[in-house]
């Protein structure tokens, strides 16, 4: 008698957990996730960038400690529920066997991986997006009442991002595709009713600030360049350090699914799937901001297609980036292996931090932290421990969480600014004296791998900024 697939998935959780709860004390924060617990001190009905769900995770996972480990908690639990999810959601569509390589699948692709690690919105994302799949796909197939679970967990995946919008408009795809008797059925718009009812504080948050997450989102959001097939171009090559070999394997799923979408279970995959994979790569070819991470809920989608069409040439590839996490992983423990491609963008900020502390403390009382970008604010921030003022230059948005330069004017400020980045203000033009001080050098393995320049400035005079 053969080992029960549940059984599989319960200890392919075990493990994973146990890996990510390793590797969370071990990796250094990302400059989101330093963000995001600053949100997490300001507890709010929703923020500038995002719904507010994840700060809330982490101001419950770090009531009484900030260490990395208890700020990811929230995530590696959402993402063992999401494994867990999936399994079902693949045993619903195409058997248990399905359901089990998905759950494999979904701990070795990157994106996806980390959604079951990082401090982001993408892990609650993740969770509810699956939840509503699997609810969904029920409520079709004759439960009609569990129209108010899709409800319930499309409006709980709102409030962790707003790119859960994309999920009901696949689901009305499938559904004019496949079951246009079902647009009839009240249970359906009452899930729409609940979804909107749970996004409420979000839309009151905007509300009272001016719309300003509709506007950033709309009108504000940084582009990048390049735009058109250049910025696809851009998008694709993403993919690659997001999903690693794998893509290619999702490419054919995706084709898979189209070709057998006269089967039920595909064309729910497909239509659910394909607004979620084909929006960013329309923001990228029309605004030029390519976002790789963006095309993760899709996937989650594609892999249960990997696991019911799953063949030689699959498993190779999945052998592959297994083999890739793998050694990403064993370079926090053993020092003889060179880091991989990207490490140095994410190390070093405890020490430039230290030296910060070291710089206001001898700037003395009043001294604040000034950054030229909300990555540097965000990880000093952190590194802090929230008890220095940080603020941007030239200035904040109105909206967000950093305190407006005016409320600092004639202030003594330090700040550390990475070597390879170019300066996005002029220090000169704010304080009445800038001196760089000796720089902060990162070494790893014996080699420099990072350095941050220090300023010490002093008398800040502030712009002219505008505000609500």
């Amino acid at each position: 008698m053969g080992v029960k697939p549940s059984r599989i998935v319960f200890i392919l959780i075990a493990v994973s957990v146990l890996a990510r709860l390793v590797v969370a004390t071990r990796a250094p924060l990302i400059d989101d996730e330093a963000y995001y617990w600053l949100w997490s001190r300001r507890l709010d009905w929703s923020y500038l960038d995002h719904p507010p769900l994840i700060a809330y995770l982490i101001a419950i996972t770090t009531v009484s400690a900030d260490g990395p480990l208890w700020l990811r908690l929230g995530p590696i639990l959402t993402g063992a529920a999401t494994t867990y999810v999936l399994f079902l959601l693949g045993r619903d569509l195409f058997g248990s066997r399905a359901g089990v390589l998905a759950a494999a699948l979904f701990q070795v692709i990157p994106v996806l991986a980390g959604g079951g690690l990082l401090a982001t919105p993408d892990s609650p994302l993740f969770f509810a997006w699956t939840l509503a799949l699997r609810s969904a796909w029920h409520a079709i197939h004759g439960r009609p009442r569990l129209w108010m679970g899709t409800g319930v967990a499309v409006g709980v995946g709102m409030l962790s991002k707003l790119y859960m919008v994309f999920l009901p408009v696949g689901l009305l795809l499938f559904l004019a595709v496949r079951g246009r008797e079902l647009l009839r059925r009240w249970e359906l718009y009452a899930a729409g009713v609940i979804a909107l009812a749970i996004f409420t504080p979000v839309i009151y948050w905007n509300a009272v600030h001016n719309w300003a997450g509709v506007r950033f989102i709309l009108f504000e959001r940084p582009g990048g360049t390049p735009t058109g097939i250049r910025g696809i171009i851009e998008l694709l090559v993403q993919q690659l350090a997001f999903v690693l070999v794998l893509f290619f394997a999702l490419v054919w799923a995706l084709v898979v699914a189209w070709r057998r979408r006269a089967d039920d279970a595909y064309a729910f995959v497909l239509w659910t799937s394909l607004p979620a994979l084909l929006f960013p790569f329309l923001a990228a070819a029309v605004t030029g901001a390519p976002h790789g991470n963006w095309v993760g809920p899709g996937y989650l989608g594609l892999i249960i297609v990997l696991g019911a069409a799953w063949n030689r040439v699959i498993t190779g590839l999945a052998a592959a980036n297994t083999a890739l996490i793998a050694y990403g992983l064993l370079v926090s423990f053993l020092s003889f292996l060179p880091l991989p491609p990207g490490s140095s963008d994410v190390v070093g900020w405890p020490d430039a931090a230290r030296r910060v502390r070291m710089e206001l403390s001898r700037a003395g009382p009043g001294a604040i932290v000034v950054a030229d970008r909300y990555q540097i604010a965000s990880q000093l921030g952190y590194y802090l421990g929230d008890a220095v003022p940080v603020t941007l230059l030239p200035c904040p948005h109105p909206a967000s969480i950093w305190p407006p330069p005016r409320d600092f004017r004639g202030a003594t400020a330090i700040t550390a600014i990475d070597a390879r980045w170019s300066f996005a203000v002029d220090w000169k033009r704010f304080f009445a004296t800038v001196e760089e001080a000796s720089p902060v050098i990162v070494r790893d393995r014996g080699q420099e791998v990072r350095s941050f320049r220090i300023f010490r400035l002093s008398e800040l005079r502030p712009p002219t900024c505008a505000s609500w």
